[in-house]
């Protein structure tokens, strides 16, 4: 009598041979499953990581050139005006509509007033941004606080010339850098960690003086 309840009871705990081949293919299928899952997510973190890089990529990029274009510009009131560049073109003159003194009408003197090397200057932190006053005070400034990717800054000037209408545009890095003259390109490149490439965005930033709002005392 005792071993018929022992073995019924038996019968009544275990898995019938149907409840186990199911258990196998539940268990099949969620460990086939995990890794596309798990690729899945790498994908979707990836894709974030790029907008995320590609954001501030441009981000920066216009910080950069909402800047003076030199640091001469910086000094007193020559922020509106066109700088005189030893290796800009001959044929691209300073006095033209446009640049007018804002209290007379002789036109912006270059002259005395010559565009400055590439670089921090004096009283600036290269590793402290909030002391940059012009564009090329970027130049090779880093972005340091990114956990998955780097954002490193380069500015530089190249040639020009006056036969810009004779030209046809290419959308690629054709510049042939140069020194002292009338257009700086300010270029962002972000890397993954692993020194991958993930972009670069180019911007170019010209010596045409700048528009500020005028102000004046009435008191």
């Amino acid at each position: 009598m005792l071993s018929r309840v022992l073995m019924k009871n038996l019968k009544k705990s275990s898995f019938t041979l149907i409840e186990l081949l199911m258990a196998i293919i539940i268990v099949g299928i969620a460990v086939t499953s995990i890794p596309m899952i798990l690729a899945a997510i790498s994908r979707g973190t990836e894709v974030t990581t790029k907008s995320d890089s590609i954001y501030n990529a441009y981000t920066t990029l216009s910080l950069v050139e909402s800047l003076d274009w030199d640091e001469n510009n910086t000094k007193g009131d020559n922020f509106y005006k066109v700088l005189t560049a030893d290796n800009g073109d001959s044929e691209l003159k300073c006095e033209r509509k446009g640049t007018k003194e804002l209290d007379n009408e002789s036109g912006a003197d270059c002259d005395d007033n010559k565009t400055s090397h590439i670089g921090v200057d004096d009283g600036e932190d290269e590793t402290n941004s909030s002391t940059f006053d012009d564009v090329d005070d970027f130049n090779g400034y880093e972005v340091d606080n990114l956990t998955k990717y780097n954002i490193r800054v380069g500015v530089y000037y190249v040639n020009d010339n006056a036969d810009y209408s004779a030209k046809n545009i290419f959308f690629n890095d054709t510049y042939s850098k140069s020194s002292g003259t009338n257009i700086k390109v300010v270029e962002i490149n972000v890397t993954k960690k692993n020194g991958d490439l993930i972009m670069v965005i180019r911007g170019e930033s010209d010596n045409i003086g700048a528009v500020k709002i005028y102000s004046k005392n009435v008191n």
